[in-house]
């Protein structure tokens, strides 16, 4: 479990507690595509990171993440793939793991 609270309400900016144990994926990248379907509830993210961290947690209601020409991050259902007539780039979610956090060296492990 994971807490939270958002430093103002039109931020990506969240401060976290750490939790010592998260949930780590890969992602492939694919090139003018977007992922149908966005997950409810959920806004845009500013970074590539901080969107895959959140659809990484969110376990299956997460299919991946599309950046828009805007630069905006938004995450998406999927599996679904369509052609972008706006240049967008999408990152679906592959296979996911387990980590744990090592407190002193402030990394996740394997």
């Amino acid at each position: 479990m994971q807490n939270d609270c958002e430093d103002y309400q039109t931020s990506d900016h969240w401060w976290y507690f750490i939790p010592i144990q998260d949930r780590a994926c890969s992602y492939d990248l694919h090139e003018n595509k977007y992922i149908e379907g966005n997950v409810l509830g959920h806004g845009d993210y500013a970074s590539l990171g901080s969107a895959q961290q959140a659809c990484s947690r969110l376990g299956a209601q997460c299919g991946g993440v599309t950046r828009s020409r805007s630069g905006k991050h938004s995450l998406r259902q999927g599996p679904g793939m369509k052609q972008s007539p706006t240049q967008e780039k999408s990152w679906l979610k592959g296979d996911c793991k387990d980590t744990h956090f090592h407190y002193f060296e402030q990394e996740f492990m394997d």
